[in-house]
């Protein structure tokens, strides 16, 4: 995590150095470590720097590299040592673990094919002094943020839209389509509107390569990877499943190991649930492996006070860490301090999310006073593996026929889902599932896939970036680095190639993954099939104490007969984010 700004104008005039620090300035929390800057006619470039390799501050605050490029970057290439390795032998020499001189010297020697090389999240912006051209370029997940203003004089980016504002170029003012879309249907944190008129987000899975006149006059976009899967339909085969669930197993293992690599305190997240479990059940065994000194910390929000038990998963958290013999740090959001932590919330995240994220926002809060720069996080498996009920459907029609009967019958979900598999089995069957098709979605607004893994990969798309974009914004704003161990580019791709009977059998969502950990986490974990996804006892609080702070809050855009609760949650961050923002509200 780091911060990158900057100005790119068709202005012969130098941005002013007040306007550059300015917009570095208000995103200091993500890089709190040094900043660096560089000015030159129609290129103006910021940076605040996060350490986790143990850099120099004059290392740290270089944008310039190999007399010719200047990069201003924000991720972790977790390939660093191999990637130099390889440049090394083509006679690039290095002083440091630098990921900006690592780019620079990849996108010097294999141009923008240099993407297809990193195992890494990313999001960078590099000027070449010498042929006055640009190469920008985002993650293939949509991990690292990267928002832009365009017109016809200058494009204007940063990590966080604020810095945007910062610049004073580009008025501040909602953008009410997509707070409109919000109300009706939630946060859209992958397609490229915000919340903020004319800024948007620049593509994941993108670059952009040319000069500045092509990049205000007709911009092109190109799409650098995209995710190849298998849509073979097999029948289960208990051998290949072992074989899988290795593989799986050690892919996942050393994703873990080289996020693990820095000059910091490391600690993880940990839920209770199977993904998060994983994650810190490898990270121990790495620590073991490198004889460590000092145990593995994990990090857990729980519930504890009278009547919000029921979102307390510190059962099944102390279950991991007694197992493992790990140090559990948990906390518990005080009711009182909810209203002020929830403006700092919004803030952080320049938009209005599903709900309060008060379990997250204070895990991130509480890893920072520990004194943690990175956390190993768990999120990217659900939409991998098949962890939603929603799956069911497509995985069922990934099946031969023989097999559709026994699964279905297997699978413990919502008759509709099962009814819904029965009628596009028997669609597919006869010959009419274009028909069964058209009339599902007529009625409904289901996408319909026909494959698992064509669903998961719609999933990767849509569901991931939006958990992202609302994961980054928070750990960035309490300054710590989270790393997600299951988008390592190499277990992504495998797990693509994987067929879908292997990821779903026998009623048990993320079967591959829980063969991988068998007997290796408890049952009470690895075969588990109630866990919450991170609860927030919302209604316990908007009920109860702050009843009252809810009710006020959300009367101005109280405007259904009977809104469910969810709904009133998002009109509460609706409101307090016009509030937060100093924005008069647009007709809704």
């Amino acid at each position: 995590m780091s911060g990158i700004t900057g100005i790119l104008s068709m202005s012969k005039e130098l941005t002013p150095q007040t306007t550059l620090q300015a917009m570095t300035d208000i995103i200091q929390h993500r890089g709190p470590d040094g900043e660096g800057h560089f000015l030159a006619p129609q290129v103006a470039l910021g940076y605040r720097h996060f350490d986790v390799h143990g850099l120099t501050a004059e290392q740290a605050q270089t944008l310039q590299h190999l007399n010719r490029y200047v990069v201003t970057f924000d991720g972790r290439i977790y390939n660093l040592p191999e990637l130099q390795a390889e440049l090394c032998e083509h006679g690039y020499a290095f002083d440091c673990a630098s990921d900006a001189a690592l780019l620079a010297a990849a996108y010097d020697h294999w141009g923008v094919d240099c993407l297809n090389k990193l195992n890494a999240d990313w999001a960078f912006v590099i000027y070449d002094t010498q042929t006055k051209t640009f190469f920008i370029a985002r993650d293939r997940f949509g991990i690292k943020p990267l928002y832009y203003y365009a017109d016809a004089t200058c494009f204007i980016f940063a990590s966080e839209i604020k810095s945007i504002h910062a610049s004073g170029q580009v008025d501040k003012a909602p953008n009410e389509a997509y707070l409109q879309a919000y109300l009706e249907n939630g946060p859209n944190e992958y397609d490229a509107p915000t919340a903020f008129k004319d800024i948007v987000r620049f593509p994941f899975g993108h670059y952009f390569h040319g000069t500045l006149d092509q990049l205000l006059s007709s911009p092109h976009f190109t799409r650098y990877w995209e995710l190849q899967v298998n849509v073979a339909r097999e029948e289960f085969d208990p051998a290949k499943a072992q074989e899988y669930a290795q593989q799986y197993y050690d892919l996942l293992a050393d994703a873990v190991r080289i996020r693990m690599r820095g000059k910091v305190k490391i600690g993880a997240a940990l839920s209770g649930g199977l993904d998060s479990s994983s994650i810190v059940y490898l990270m121990h065994q790495e620590l073991q492996t490198q004889d460590a000194s000092e145990p593995l910390q994990t990090f857990s929000s729980v519930y504890k006070t009278p009547g919000t038990e029921h979102c307390d998963e510190s059962e099944f958290i102390n279950i991991v860490a007694d197992q493992l013999g790990v140090i559990s740090n948990q906390i518990e959001p005080k009711v009182e301090d909810i209203p002020v932590e929830h403006e700092k919330m919004i803030w952080a995240m320049e938009s209005p999310p599903g709900n309060t994220l008060m379990s997250s926002w204070h895990s991130f809060k509480m890893i920072n006073e520990k004194g943690f720069k990175i956390s190993l996080e768990g999120q990217g498996a659900d939409e991998q593996l098949a962890g939603y009920p929603n799956f069911v459907v497509s995985y069922l029609l990934s099946l031969k026929a023989g097999s559709f009967l026994n699964e279905l019958k297997s699978f413990e979900v919502s008759v509709k889902y099962k009814l819904l598999a029965i009628v596009l089995f028997l669609s597919r069957m006869t010959g009419t599932s274009k028909i069964a098709e058209s009339l599902i979605a007529s009625q409904t607004k289901l996408k319909i896939f026909w494959n698992l893994n064509e669903n998961l990969k719609y999933s990767l798309s849509t569901d991931l970036p939006s958990n992202y974009g609302l994961d980054i914004p928070l750990s960035s704003c309490h300054q710590v680095e989270t790393a997600y161990p299951f988008v390592d580019i190499r277990l992504v791709e495998f797990l693509a190639s994987v067929p879908s009977v292997y990821k779903m059998h026998k009623g048990w969502s993320k079967y591959l993954a829980r063969l991988a950990f068998n007997k290796k986490l408890q049952d009470d974990i690895n075969w588990r099939k109630d866990k919450m996804g991170w609860p927030i006892p919302e209604e316990q609080w908007f009920n109860g104490p702050l009843k009252k702070w809810f009710e006020d809050k959300i009367a101005m855009t109280y405007n259904h007969a009977k809104p469910s609760f969810s709904q009133k949650v998002k009109f509460l961050n609706y409101e307090v984010f016009h509030e937060v923002f100093r924005m008069a509200k647009g007709d809704k």
